[in-house]
């Protein structure tokens, strides 16, 4: 597995990035490799063979699975049916998904959202035409009664 070096005094401070910046510090502990403090970058500290060898491919679209060997990695930016549709294909294709776990049960949790947002959509178009119907119906009634309240008006005053 491959080492993280952080850079010196991070864990307290948000505004620091969390990646490595070599200490330049006349007093640093860490640019002097004392004891007890974070180890700092330096030859026999390379990452594993079989780190190395394993070559994991950025995907974007189903396109992308074919130069695919081992493992593959889901774009962040991919929505939910195209991440079902590659998820699919790369489980045919007997590929490792890196950023997902438990492919089948993500699939069928995800496909189950997808129906029940389905049916709720559905049941919120009726209600929507209901109260368009009925706010209707009682515009109606309303110049119903406007008209007879003229009528009357009109007959009182002829008389």
């Amino acid at each position: 597995m491959k080492i993280k070096f952080l850079r010196q005094q991070v864990a307290g401070k948000k505004k620091l990035k969390i990646k490595w910046r070599r200490p330049r510090g006349i007093h640093s502990k860490l640019r002097l490799k004392k004891a007890g403090h974070r180890k700092k970058p330096s030859v026999g500290f390379r990452s594993q063979r079989k780190d190395r060898r394993s070559s994991t491919s950025l995907v974007t679209s189903i396109n992308d699975l074919t130069n695919a060997k081992q493992s593959i990695l889901l774009s962040s930016k991919l929505g939910l049916k195209k991440k079902l549709e590659i998820l699919k294909r790369a489980s045919e294709l007997k590929l490792k998904v890196l950023n997902v776990k438990g492919v089948d049960e993500f699939i069928k949790k995800s496909r189950e959202n997808i129906e029940k947002r389905k049916s709720e959509n559905k049941k919120r178009e009726v209600d929507k035409k209901k109260s368009k119907e009925k706010i209707a119906k009682d515009a109606d009634k309303s110049k119903k009664k406007e008209e007879e309240k003229t009528k009357h008006e009109v007959a009182e005053k002829e008389k």
